[in-house]
């Protein structure tokens, strides 16, 4: 459980609560006790003193056992008990008379009265205790009742989080088929049914989506696939090779859609092997679907690309093809370089500085006139989640009058 978690903090003030309870009872107790023990020692010095007035007047109680009832105080019986009294029991005050002894004690938190007139003696016990100290536990047990009450009904409200909270990471990672709905009533329960409600509807939207932009590459290739065939008719061999040229360039970017949306959608696996970063390149190069000439002219390469990278080689070559393409549509000559140097590879080209933060093109859908061409500039967004996957980073500079796109393998890929 984390250690800032909402219910270690209301399990420390559920345990602070209680330990403040009971300090307060105990103090309670205490007071109340010497409060009590005060006057126990007035009703027994009231009974005394009384008893000696009466017998200054010649007058004797008629009952000695049913007079000091009056006064809170029953004779003990137990021969054992007294005899422990005498024995054990705190001494708080004594008082000689004529006619007897009388000494208060204490006694595992009872009150006696001891009265010796010499010749007979009688041990009485107060009964006032006895009443107080009831009612104050029975409080004391009400109270811990009530706070244990509180903390386990607030500990079954909160507890939901936990599973709310696994079940986010999953949604978070992708899963869509995560349950969190709550029967509970509490604020916690309508947010956990308002992200079970938003899930199931995002659910729902992705689905559409899916289906939607299948239903068109579907029904994209179908024409493609009959252009296609219709181009290896034609006896021009000019026109029959620009023609399989562009529709193999529309097969291609359909697929580039595909996984395109795959990779927006995090649902892209990655499936990672140790390829020769030379080989990916040059599948990069082949992307751009150039002629002989225009790939000789434009794309100029430079530098050692013969080293080990482990990378899904289908989403790097597309990177790759994405930022040669960039490079080569906001070129001043529309002419692109590649370099590598220290396992990084470097993508430049010519060109006007930018006119707004390199982070606004990674952006999708960044529209033509912010990016100083035309386009709407969904390739250096699709650039960044494929390099993120890989756990790299594309690395912007101008210097110059060159835009230059890094990408240095051996802090994640090179081995």
């Amino acid at each position: 459980m984390i250690k800032n978690s909402i219910l270690n903090k209301i399990s420390a003030i559920f345990f602070l609560s209680l330990f403040l309870l009971a300090m307060f009872f105990a103090l309670l107790l205490e007071h109340q006790s010497d409060k009590n023990l005060d006057n126990m020692k007035q009703r027994q010095i009231q009974s005394v003193n009384y008893l000696l007035v009466m017998y200054r007047n010649n007058v004797q109680p008629q009952d000695i056992e049913e007079y000091f009832n009056n006064f809170g105080l029953k004779k003990v019986s137990s021969k054992h008990l007294r005899d422990s009294v005498l024995e054990r029991g705190v001494v708080i005050f004594q008082k000689l008379s004529p006619i007897s002894r009388f000494s208060s004690i204490v006694y595992n938190d009872r009150y006696y009265l001891f009265i010796d007139n010499f010749e007979s003696s009688v041990l009485l016990e107060s009964q006032d205790y006895k009443n107080f100290n009831e009612s104050l536990w029975v409080v004391f047990v009400i109270a811990l009742l009530i706070l244990l009450y509180m903390y386990i009904s607030i500990f079954k409200s909160i507890a939901p989080l936990k599973t709310l909270s696994s079940q986010i990471r999953k949604f978070a990672s992708g899963d869509l088929e995560i349950e969190c709905k709550s029967e509970s009533n509490d604020e916690i329960g309508e947010v956990a049914n308002e992200f079970d409600r938003a899930v199931k509807k995002i659910h729902d939207l992705i689905n559409s989506r899916q289906l939607f932009l299948r239903t068109i590459m579907h029904e994209l290739k179908t024409p493609i696939g009959k252009g296609r065939i219709v181009a290896e008719m034609l006896e021009d061999e000019t026109a029959k090779k620009r023609l399989i040229g562009v529709f193999g360039r529309l097969d291609l970017l359909i697929s580039e859609f595909s996984k395109i949306e795959q990779i927006t959608s995090k649902r892209y696996d990655l499936s990672l092997k140790e390829y020769s970063l030379l080989h990916v390149v040059d599948q990069a190069i082949d992307l751009l679907m150039l002629d002989d000439k225009k790939r000789e002219d434009q794309v100029k390469v430079e530098g050692d690309f013969d080293f080990k990278v482990t990378v899904d080689f289908d989403l790097m070559a597309l990177a790759l093809k994405n930022l040669m393409d960039n490079a080569m549509k906001h070129s001043l000559n529309h002419n692109v370089f590649v370099k590598s140097k220290d396992q990084t590879v470097i993508i430049s080209n010519e060109g006007e500085p930018l006119k707004m933060s390199i982070d606004e093109y990674f952006q999708p859908f960044v529209s033509g006139s912010k990016a100083c061409g035309s386009g709407l500039g969904l390739g250096l967004y699709i650039v960044k989640n494929i390099i993120a996957q890989h756990g790299l980073e594309v690395v912007y500079s101008y210097e110059g009058g060159f835009h230059q796109f890094s990408i240095d393998f051996s802090k994640g890929c090179a081995v």
